[in-house]
């Protein structure tokens, strides 16, 4: 079965599980009733409303609008066949990992459907690729971080990064205020002890 075919069976089935539940607009007028007697419900009318909103978006491939009017529908009223639909929307918008979820759902609440093995057959493709994806997707970023790495390496180091000359640390220029202020005392003491005595004690010896 094509994929279009396909969709178009499930459409039939969600046409004719709306039209089961419901009248057609004309007999939903006053004092009149659906064939097997029941008024119709609110739900029902609501979900077909957003139905055939949806129907047009789609075919003129407005898909983000088509998925809001299916998704308004199956909240108006849980038809399973409107999640394929839902699922259509996603597969044709990249949706691969909502795609899936939504062919796996309608499968699951409608195990006799028509068209099971067509989105069987949807599950397998969108599965592969979005692990041709994932894949990419893992190289790209293997591949970004190397070249960042490679980067960073071929960098020169910064000024913060290079060794300081000694002369300049503090502690440098400390050792050597501390040595010449040694140096300067000693040399003073040297000259002091150099001076004759006298009875008077010692003479200054005046600077040259």
């Amino acid at each position: 079965m094509s994929l279009p075919l396909a969709r178009l069976v499930c459409l039939g089935v969600v046409t004719a599980l709306l039209a089961a539940a419901a009248v057609p607009p004309a007999a939903a007028q006053p004092g009149r009733t659906a064939p097997d007697g029941d008024a119709p419900d609110a739900a029902t009318l609501e979900s077909r409303r957003h139905f055939e909103r949806a129907e047009k978006l789609f075919a003129l491939g407005r898909f983000e609008d088509a998925l809001a009017a299916y998704g308004a529908a199956y909240e108006a009223k849980q038809l399973p066949g409107l999640l394929f639909n839902i699922a259509q929307c996603h597969r044709n918008l990249g949706h691969y990992t909502e795609a899936i979820f939504g062919y796996r759902q309608y499968l699951r609440l409608t195990p006799d459907a028509p068209n099971r093995d067509a989105v069987l057959r949807l599950i397998d493709e969108l599965e592969g690729r979005k692990r041709a994806e994932d894949e990419q997707r893992r190289q790209e970023e293997e591949a970004a971080a190397a070249a960042a790495a490679r980067a960073l390496a071929a960098q020169p180091p910064t000024a913060s990064a290079r060794p300081r000359p000694i002369y300049g640390r503090w502690w440098f220029w400390t050792g050597v205020a501390v040595v010449a202020g040694g140096a300067a005392a000693g040399s003073y003491l040297l000259l002091r002890s150099n001076v004759p005595g006298t009875e008077l004690g010692d003479i200054p010896v005046p600077p040259p």
